[in-house]
Formats: structure tokens, C-alpha cells, sequence
């Protein structure tokens, strides 16, 4: 289960875990000798400011370099079997010197934080098992009560909070630990995202005017910590609040500091 927003997918218990590639969160497949593991599943949790129309799009832009002839087989809005509204989108495209692949794509939304299900296949058209996985998506509100987390921990929240508020990249950065990993990128990518995204803190609609922290899953191990939750947000150019997820991420205690980890195991 996905700490916020709280949600399972379920597969095949016989598919084990892989190594997540940069931008996933979670990555199952099932092994077959002498080639790449197919069908593997795919999930990415984090914050998205797009509609979710443009599911297709996004991910046509993403995975471009490293494919060719893109044809878009579907593209709709659906429902989960909760009434959850969806975009879902099957994709058939040509890995650069592979095989051709079909992609499965759905994405639901909770706030301006996206939940987006993937499987890919390289066996032809895409059996509606395969598409019953991704459908298998379930979102949890009732796993999402706010929890009370240590006071040095409350105590670095708050102040990161200042600080990112404060649009001091500086004094932001050095929330980060130095081992920090977060889907593969490291703390480098953070500062590039802070400084010359759209979509960062300090740029979007004007840059971020007050920002706090809310807690749903606290988990501590030693000197390392699970952490998850959001942060009830205000922008200069927007009277409402949104609330971005805090990533499903570890904290670890650095020098009797508390800094970001990332979501290395």
C-alpha cells in the first residue's frame, strides 16, 4: 500500500519486485531468461500540475527518446470500480533498437497529486488481464487520518517549511542529506528542479506564499525514519490551497539533524 495518497494495485503474487528506473516509484515483472522481463508493471506517485487529459501526451514526451512510431490506440476518461474518475490511454510504440511495445496507461488524481499506473508488453495486442491489473487500482482515503510525529521531527518540518516558503534555495538545499536518492535522482536534481521548473515552489503562480506539514504515516527505524503526507500549500497568483504529497520518502538523522533521504531501501 502507497503511503498518500493512500492506494493498492494488485498483481500476480509470483511477479517479484525489479529495480525501479529513474521516475518510478515501484516497478513488478515477471523474469524470462535471456530477455527483458514483459509484461512489467509500472507505478509513478507524485506532483503533476496538468489535467489529466493529457495523460497521452505526457507520456508520449516523456518516453520519445527512447522510442519511435507512436500510435495511440485509445485515450479516455473511465472510472475506477469506486466511481474514482480516470484517464486511461493504450499506446503501441517501437523501442530504438527493440522490439515494439504496447503500453497500458491509467492515472487517477488527488489534488495536484497524480497516481499513475503502467504496464508495458511485447507480445502484441494487450489482454484485458493485463489491462484488469492497472484497473485494479484503489484509492484509500479512510489509510489517510493525520498522525502525531516526534517534536524534532515536527521541529524540521516546520523549519523546512519556512524555508521553502522563504524561497531561499540555500537554506532549502540543506534539508537534503547528501545520500539523498529519490527515483533514482540524486540531490543534484532537486536543486535543478527548485531553481528552473515551472511547477517548483518557488515558481509556480507566482511562488509559494505559506506552506505546512500534515503527517499520515510515520514509521521510525533507528536513525532513519518512513515518512508520508502532504503540505497544505498557498501560491502568490492562487487564492486556494493545494495540498502536494511529501513523495512516500525516508528522513534520515544526519549530525542530530533530520534531512530528506529520498526513496532508496
Amino acid at each position: 500500500m502507497h503511503g498518500w495518497p493512500a492506494f493498492t494495485v494488485s498483481y500476480p503474487k509470483e511477479w517479484p519486485v525489479t529495480p525501479a528506473t529513474p521516475g518510478v516509484n515501484f516497478r513488478v515483472a515477471p523474469p524470462r531468461p535471456g530477455l527483458p522481463p514483459s509484461p512489467a508493471l509500472v507505478i509513478w506517485a507524485g506532483v503533476w500540475f496538468a489535467p489529466l487529459s493529457d495523460i497521452a501526451k505526457i507520456w508520449i514526451s516523456l518516453v520519445g527518446p527512447m522510442g519511435k512510431d507512436f500510435n495511440v490506440i485509445h485515450d479516455k476518461s473511465s472510472k475506477l470500480a469506486d466511481g474514482t474518475p480516470v484517464q486511461e490511454a493504450e499506446i503501441e510504440w517501437t523501442i530504438m533498437n527493440g522490439p515494439k511495445i504496447n503500453s497500458f496507461l491509467l492515472a487517477a488524481k488527488k489534488d495536484v497529486t497524480w497516481i499513475w499506473v503502467t504496464i508495458h508488453h511485447d507480445q502484441g495486442k494487450m489482454a484485458e488481464d493485463l489491462k484488469g491489473i492497472v484497473r485494479s487500482l484503489k484509492l484509500l482515503p479512510d489509510q489517510e487520518k493525520p498522525v502525531a510525529v516526534p517534536e524534532d521531527v515536527q521541529a524540521w518540518l516546520d523549519q523546512f517549511s519556512s524555508d521553502t516558503v522563504s524561497h531561499d534555495l540555500a537554506k532549502i538545499m540543506g534539508h537534503y542529506s547528501d545520500k539523498y536518492r529519490n527515483n533514482g535522482f540524486p540531490k543534484a536534481m532537486v536543486g535543478m528542479w527548485y531553481q528552473g521548473f515551472p511547477d517548483s515552489p518557488m515558481n509556480y503562480k507566482g511562488g509559494v506564499t505559506s506552506m505546512s506539514a500534515t503527517v499520515t504515516v510515520f514509521e521510525p527505524h533507528g536513525d532513519t525514519a518512513y515518512i508520508d503526507g502532504f503540505f497544505p500549500t498557498k501560491f502568490k497568483d492562487d487564492p486556494t490551497t493545494v495540498t502536494p504529497a511529501m513523495g512516500n520518502v525516508q528522513i534520515i538523522k544526519e549530525n542530530g539533524q533530520w534531512k530528506w533521504y529520498g526513496n532508496q531501501k
